[in-house]
């Protein structure tokens, strides 16, 4: 099921990536939908199943708060998601981590390309 989510992670931070331009993909995408009729295939959303929404509003919140270098984005941190659970009152288990920790990896991966 993990899996299932970090697809939807990808195909959404590949949808949100800055085009040279400085407009996203997305933006890209929507006005060639909007001007021929035809939606490019990489808009048709990427599901994921319905138990699994509130891990991916989870991680929106925790990247947020994240951190930036130089470099770009900072990964999301065990201290920062444990910060994060604390002041949310949130008791994630280990599988919860273990799946916004591959959606970071996604998120940094994504974002890290030039």
């Amino acid at each position: 099921m993990i899996d299932s989510l970090v697809e939807y992670a990808e195909h959404e931070f590949a949808l949100n990536a800055r085009q040279k331009d400085g407009a996203t993909l997305r933006d890209h995408l929507e006005s060639v939908y909007r001007q021929t009729g035809n939606m490019p295939e990489q808009l048709i959303p990427v599901s994921i199943p319905d138990c699994l929404h509130y891990l991916w509003g989870w991680f929106c919140e925790l990247s947020g708060g994240r951190g930036y270098a130089e470099v770009g984005a900072l990964p999301l941190t065990f201290s920062e998601i444990r910060a994060w659970a604390d002041l949310t009152k949130t008791d994630p288990t280990a599988w919860e981590i273990e799946a916004i920790k591959r959606i970071d990896h996604a998120y940094l991966t994504e974002s890290n390309k030039k």
